[in-house]
């Protein structure tokens, strides 16, 4: 039963040149653009807030909080310790992070610098730049001419990914979040055509067990959405040079994830019944606008706080959170993006559960 299905949805899919656009060569179309066309690191108008640790009595220390808090780029936040601005760094709460040591010396101990490395050049060098400018004239007074600034990252081995992210290590993997989430839309338009053209009552005649009917429906537009994302994948990485740091098996596990939650997300929109053109004129919105608040549209951590708060109510920026992770950080396993692991099938299962509460065979 479940082998005929696959068979029969494969088929009808290969038919639909609409629908393999839609899936396929759309998303080909918006990496190539987003991933010629933007750029990271966006300029911002408003001050970037630097973490920093001093010792409380340590007047090189204020000298160079003060120099942050009178410049028109920074804006110091003084956390509790120097092991503090290592983590704040590297879980992308601040940008950088500046440590004064307390036997602070130009030549045995410097200042140091908490800065993810990864990063292009692009981004991290005017930051890089305009901190040391800042520093040394904050310390010029003490009689310090050329202070020694060593740039780091914390906690070691964090972020040893490759030696620059490309825009495509980016765009690859919010696009491919973004439109696999449209075979939503194809399962919930394969179920109205059905209904339509009474081909599923003709299918509940037949001596199968009705759960063994929809998971038939269902699990071809699984194995469609695995197919999808991995020639995205596979496209970003053979054609666009996109990196993987972490694990193949963390980078698998995810994207079967992602998949199983975007089918789920099409049982619920089909228990809402509808024509086949309501579900195009409405689906295609809703998650597009799930696209936008999880980030596959404009980056999460270029995101502020706030909206980055937002988008934890939508699966696509958890997905975002362990592709990024999985693309950008060597080490990087299964038990490291578990949380996002966690949240995607948390997803999966409440869309399943709550479409399978309003979904009606006989409608």
């Amino acid at each position: 039963m479940i082998g005929a299905s696959v068979q029969k949805e494969v088929a009808t899919l290969l038919r639909d040149r609409g629908r393999l656009l839609s899936l396929f060569a759309m998303p080909v179309a918006f990496i190539v653009v987003f991933g010629m066309m933007f750029k990271l690191g966006p300029d911002k108008p408003e001050k970037r807030p630097i973490a920093i640790w001093h010792a409380p009595a340590d007047a090189r220390g204020q000298q160079i909080q003060q120099a942050l808090a009178d410049s028109a780029l920074f804006e110091p936040v003084l956390l509790g310790s120097a092991d503090a601005v290592g983590r704040a760094v590297d879980d992308e709460t601040y940008v950088a992070g500046l440590v004064v040591p307390p036997d602070f010396q130009p030549t045995a101990k410097p200042v140091v610098l908490y800065i993810d490395l990864t990063k292009e050049p692009a981004i991290r060098g005017p930051i890089n730049g305009a901190l040391i400018g800042l520093v040394m004239r904050a310390l010029v007074p003490s009689g310090i001419a050329q202070p020694v600034f060593v740039a780091t990252q914390m906690p070691p081995g964090a972020h040893p990914a490759p030696d620059e992210i490309s825009s495509f290590q980016i765009t690859v993997p919010g696009n491919a979040v973004l439109f696999a989430f449209f075979i939503s839309m194809a399962v919930a338009i394969t179920f109205a055509h059905e209904r339509h053209t009474g081909t599923w009552r003709r299918m509940l005649a037949a001596p199968v067990s009705r759960w063994r009917m929809l998971i038939g429906k269902l699990v071809p537009y699984f194995l469609i959405s695995l197919v999808q994302v991995a020639f995205l994948f596979g496209l970003g990485a053979g054609v666009f040079g996109m990196k993987v740091a972490g694990s193949v098996t963390a980078l698998v596990v995810l994207t079967a994830s992602v998949s199983l939650c975007s089918v789920s997300f099409g049982l619920f929109v089909a228990s809402f019944g509808g024509t086949e053109r309501q579900i195009g004129s409405t689906v295609p919105i809703a998650i597009l606008v799930m696209g936008l608040l999880g980030g596959c549209m404009f980056p999460r951590m270029f995101m502020p706080g706030i909206m980055k708060t937002i988008g934890l109510g939508v699966p696509h920026s958890w997905a975002l959170d362990g592709y990024y992770a999985v693309l950008i950080k060597s080490g990087t396993t299964v038990a490291t993006i578990a949380p996002e692991l966690a949240a995607l099938l948390a997803f999966a299962a409440g869309f399943a559960l709550l479409g399978l509460w309003r979904f009606r065979f006989e409608r």
